[in-house]
């Protein structure tokens, strides 16, 4: 669980600082799976509960997806976000663009 510890605490920062600006109470909150989701989700549960953060939050998995020049578009498997910077196209091994799944997002 230490693992996203980082991960989920800024989250939270960036949704009390919503919830404190514009009252939101309601979040969807999109991550990757080069994180482990399911270890967030119950991270950002109880770290909203320890604060007593009043806001409900919907935790969605988004896959990392690219964009080759060889014409590849679509998932790539990612280990860790760690190694967001180093995703290769599947299908030849170049650098391909990321399109989805590069960072965590926070929709209100």
């Amino acid at each position: 669980m230490a693992r996203e510890v980082k991960y989920v605490s800024e989250t939270i920062g960036k949704i009390m600082k919503e919830w404190a600006k514009n009252g939101k109470r309601n979040f969807i909150v999109k991550v990757p799976k080069s994180h482990h989701v399911k270890e967030f989700e119950t991270l950002l549960k109880q770290m909203l509960i320890h604060y007593a953060v009043p806001v409900r939050a919907e935790v969605q998995e988004i896959p990392v997806t690219i964009e080759c020049e060889c014409g590849y578009v679509g998932e790539v498997k990612v280990s860790s976000p760690e190694e967001i910077k180093k995703v290769t196209c599947p299908n030849c091994n170049g650098n391909g663009k990321i399109i989805s799944g590069k960072k965590i997002e926070i929709i209100c």
